[in-house]
């Protein structure tokens, strides 16, 4: 249908959001600018090809698995890369979640990377960083062209410094499973191993394995980093006028958690999502989305609709009730078969307060904003938090912190 290839329409209510991201008929389309770092990726795949790249990664997003990260791998890589902050007594907090997420979602992704080295942390910064600028390069109001060719740049050295050991590491333990020198439990839990073994079934040339990698790193570190520094500031704005809230925020990980939900309703960190219907869907309330237009999925407005979350929608509130059948977060991890295949890593379960304390999984950006408040974290009063210039979004360029209580338990000043 011809009118509908330069027609934009936006949805923004809760009820018409959430059926567009169920709809089959409706191809991602937010990542077609950002195709340096997203082609051919989970998230950007459509049809068959992403049913069989999921079915396959979704063995890895179990879970079970989801607990061993959070109790096992979580608390470790958190306090390795946090403490050298926590000693100078000072730092940012876009920084100190960007890493913390990074080095976490480096051991999912495959990529080896020591948390403890502070130069190897800072040089895989670098890098991820720059793929996700290259991602969300749509939302850049740097010069595209000048964007992708620092892109290209990081994942050339990310390539050869990072990426080959790790395959090459991965390619030698499959083949020592071949050969039975090692038993299954030995292989890593991660998406790399898991690709190259399936790389043959899935027909995936080692570019597309490549990216996938730069994708999961930047997805998963981008994503929890923002997250992470959202929540904080919700919490520091909120504790100003509720300061038993943020004493307790400091102690109870259970109520840092409905704060981390409330937060990342108000902030996702996708504040739209793009689809490109392919055929005519027409909508149950009768809205027609002709085949070929642009379809705008207002995350923002949808999980602010104050038909589901009352006539405070716009605000943080971290005590908010929302309906039955309604999750905390709102869509902020979409919906259908494009929905977050990490939301209960990041996310952690629905809160329940039935469910027995060891069966609870709080998530990524909780209990990193548990031990950042744990440590000490504080608002640097004196240098105030400023936006990213560079971007359209909601992102921090810099966040000063200060962390008034020491590794020994020595007063700092805050």
């Amino acid at each position: 249908m011809a009118m509908g290839n330069n027609m934009k329409i936006e949805l923004t209510d809760w009820l018409r959001v959430k059926e567009a991201f169920r709809s089959k008929h409706l191809r991602q389309a937010g990542y077609t600018e950002g195709a340096i770092v997203m082609a051919d990726t989970l998230l950007d795949l459509h049809g068959l090809e992403h049913r069989e790249r999921r079915r396959l990664e979704n063995r890895l997003f179990r879970r079970e698995i989801f607990s061993f990260w959070e109790h096992q791998i979580l608390g470790k890589t958190i306090a390795a890369t946090m403490q050298p902050f926590v000693d100078k007594g000072s730092g940012d907090l876009a920084q100190i979640g960007y890493r913390c997420a990074m080095n976490l979602t480096a051991t999912i992704a495959g990529i080896d990377q020591d948390p403890r080295d502070e130069v190897q942390t800072e040089l895989m910064y670098s890098k991820v960083k720059k793929f996700s600028e290259g991602a969300t390069i749509m939302h850049s109001t740097r010069d595209k062209d000048a964007v992708r060719s620092e892109v290209k740049e990081a994942m050339s050295s990310f390539f050869r410094d990072f990426y080959v050991p790790s395959k090459t590491r991965r390619k030698d333990l499959l083949s020592d499973l071949k050969n039975e020198t090692i038993s299954e439990e030995e292989l890593p839990k991660d998406v790399l191993t898991t690709l190259l073994r399936n790389a043959e079934v899935l027909e995936l040339d080692d570019e597309i394995v490549f990216r996938e990698i730069c994708f999961y790193l930047q997805a998963g570190a981008h994503s929890t980093a923002n997250s992470f520094t959202h929540t904080v500031d919700d919490l520091f704005t909120w504790g100003d006028k509720n300061p038993k809230d943020l004493d307790l925020a400091r102690e109870n990980l259970s109520f840092v958690q409905r704060c981390m939900h409330e937060s990342l309703r108000l902030s996702p960190a996708s504040p739209v999502a793009l689809r490109t219907p392919l055929e005519d869907v027409q909508l149950s309330d009768g809205t027609l989305l002709p085949q070929g237009s642009h379809v705008i999925l207002n995350l923002v407005e949808a999980n602010r609709d104050p038909s589901i979350f009352g006539h405070s929608a716009d605000l943080f509130d971290p005590h908010r009730i929302v309906p039955d059948g309604v999750a905390r977060w709102g869509m902020s991890f979409g919906a259908g078969s494009h929905a977050c295949v990490g939301a209960e890593l990041d996310g952690g379960l629905e809160i329940d307060t039935s469910r027995p304390s060891e069966e609870a999984l709080y998530g990524t950006v909780s209990v990193m904003v548990h031990a950042f408040l744990s440590a000490g974290g504080r608002k640097d009063e004196m240098n105030p938090p400023k936006l990213d210039e560079n971007s359209e979004r909601k992102h921090f360029s810099q966040y000063p912190v200060v962390f008034a209580v020491g590794n020994d338990g020595s007063s700092r000043k805050a």
